[in-house]
């Protein structure tokens, strides 16, 4: 079996190329490597299925694949991104994805599922169209794990690129997204009663003297409202954002503020107006307002459109930094001077 490795043992993140043997992750793998590449390495199924098995290996330390110029079209490449892989960047690009491949990466990115853990994703010249972007558009507003997104090069017009950038803003709930609220908090109320009155029945049974009479014929308002905190404490804490207050309600209507986790968004080239890039203005802006620091979006990259707008989206990027840095000063000033 041979295989061929590239390390550059300066860098953490090692790059690793594999040429030849489906079952080269069987051999000796450096514990060093960070990084693994197959840019443009001749990919069937039986390798990503390979792949896989490595990238599930308690001792791989695998955190960013790099599948580009591979086309993925016809194969199932997210079996290498299961809860139990440790991948955390992916890069996809040039891999003929096209709408169709942005569907099948919906479940990976879903956090109703809490199956994610990518925080960076890379989508360039894969042919999306407004359908693929809409559809990741419907991810972000639940998703707050993915921090960088990249998707220059595609076929984006106006419409789809309106819903992608909408979600970094204040969005209303849909009917569906607030029937399933309903019910997930539905279900969490009704553990807590089961849990509430378990507690209630042991710490009766506790009282009850010797001779047999219960005298305790009830709870005072203090000892339930204890017994419902300890029973809050034995459920598993929501992370979800439709579930953990961060919604705010007008009317009927629920809203969330936004997601303000994704850092880093690279929509450059694509085929949509400079009416987007007003819409990002008035984005940013936004979050200016609303952001505690290091929220928001940090770095913008939209090249192919008009100089004057994206000179000034970036001023109000850099502002936003800038103000962020003065704080901290001020912050590490007043803690030394105290």
């Amino acid at each position: 079996m041979t295989f061929s490795k590239h390390l550059d043992k300066k860098k953490t993140d090692s790059k690793m190329r594999v040429y030849a043997d489906v079952n080269w992750y069987e051999q000796e793998i450096s514990k060093n490597i960070t990084r693994l590449s197959l840019t443009n390495f001749n990919v069937n199924q039986e390798v990503l299925n390979n792949l896989s098995k490595y990238l599930k290996m308690e001792e791989c330390l695998v955190n960013e694949l790099v599948l580009d110029r591979i086309n993925l079209s016809n194969l199932n490449y997210l079996c290498c991104l299961t809860p139990d892989t440790k991948v955390k960047k992916l890069w996809l690009r040039f891999c003929q994805l096209k709408d169709k491949g942005v569907n099948y990466l919906l479940d990976i990115l879903d956090e109703t599922s809490r199956n994610t853990q990518l925080n960076a994703l890379y989508l360039d010249s894969n042919s999306i169209t407004c359908k693929g972007a809409k559809q990741i558009a419907q991810v972000l507003r639940t998703n707050r794990t993915l921090k960088s997104l990249s998707l220059a090069n595609n076929l984006i017009k106006d419409e789809g690129s309106f819903v992608l950038v909408s979600v970094l803003s204040t969005f209303q709930l849909n009917d569906y997204e607030i029937n399933w609220k309903s019910k997930q908090e539905q279900q969490r109320n009704r553990l807590l009663e089961y849990l509430t009155d378990i507690l209630t029945k042991k710490l009766k049974e506790k009282t009850i003297p010797s001779n047999g009479s219960n005298n305790n014929n009830g709870l005072s308002s203090i000892g339930v409202a204890n017994l419902k905190q300890k029973a809050e404490s034995m459920i598993v804490p929501n992370t979800h954002p439709y579930l953990t207050g961060q919604l705010f309600k007008s009317g009927l209507s629920y809203h969330s503020p936004g997601n303000f986790k994704i850092a880093y968004l690279n929509i450059s080239y694509n085929r949509f107006s400079s009416n987007i890039l007003s819409v990002i203005e008035q984005i940013i802006q936004y979050q200016q307002k609303v952001c505690v620091a290091k929220e928001g979006l940090r770095n913008l990259k939209i090249e192919g459109f008009d100089m004057k707008q994206i000179e000034r989206i970036n001023k109000l990027i850099e502002g936003k930094l800038r103000l962020e840095n003065k704080n901290k000063k001020l912050n590490y000033m007043h803690i030394i001077s105290c």
